[in-house]
């Protein structure tokens, strides 16, 4: 095969992959760019390096430094919000997994500082008990960023049983100091609780913060 037809092939191979990048995000469309780059760079590295680097090593070990740079920095950039889902659904685990276990204090420790200021872990653990709450078989099936504040999240869950008193419990998620944390409230648990935390929301928030991402 020849090598302008070589090229045709990887050129049109890296454009698709290219909007399939952008579009879905693709941890793996990148890979295959970046694979194809290589590729690129590997066959005519003879003409790169007498033609831009102008047969310099060390123009060559810059250059190829900074390539190297650029496309880790892409990765990292491309991967931020898959990571940021991965550290909300172990948190929201963590928390459900934590209550049904009776480990309150356990459970407490994932909330917000927003949350704790108006919702005191003893209030929290006797709800709690009072209400006998536990979780079975469930799925956190979706985390929604609010694209306005890429601090804020929708973990939802779903269950065959109830989540408190719920099939579907959408728990919303703050960063705060670089760590995700569960924005929790007392209505969540007991809706007819005396004097009542809120966090200061009003009682359309989610579906506020949903409109808001779509």
């Amino acid at each position: 095969m020849k090598k302008e037809n070589i090229y045709v092939a990887l050129i049109n191979t890296l454009l698709g992959m290219g909007v399939a990048s952008l579009l879905r995000g693709s941890v793996l469309a990148y890979a295959l760019i970046v694979i194809l780059i290589g590729t690129i760079i590997f066959i005519e590295r003879k003409w790169i390096y007498e033609n831009v680097f102008q047969r310099k090593k060390q123009y060559a070990a810059v250059g190829y430094s900074i390539l190297a740079a650029l496309m880790l920095f892409t990765l990292f950039f491309i991967t931020a919000a898959s990571r940021d889902t991965s550290l909300i659904v172990k948190r929201v685990n963590g928390f459900l997994q934590k209550v049904t276990a009776t480990d309150y204090r356990g459970a407490y420790d994932q909330l917000s500082e927003v949350s704790k200021k108006v919702y005191a872990l003893h209030d929290f653990a006797n709800d709690h008990k009072a209400k006998r709450i536990k979780f079975q078989n469930f799925i956190i099936h979706d985390v929604v960023f609010n694209k306005y504040d890429k601090k804020q999240a929708v973990a939802m869950v779903s269950s065959p049983f109830m989540l408190y008193g719920h099939e579907t419990l959408n728990l919303e998620m703050i960063k705060e100091g670089g760590e995700w944390r569960i924005d929790f409230s007392r209505s969540i648990v007991n809706p007819n609780a005396p004097g009542r935390g809120k966090n200061k929301k009003s009682d359309g928030l989610i579906t506020n913060f949903l409109d808001k991402v779509f």
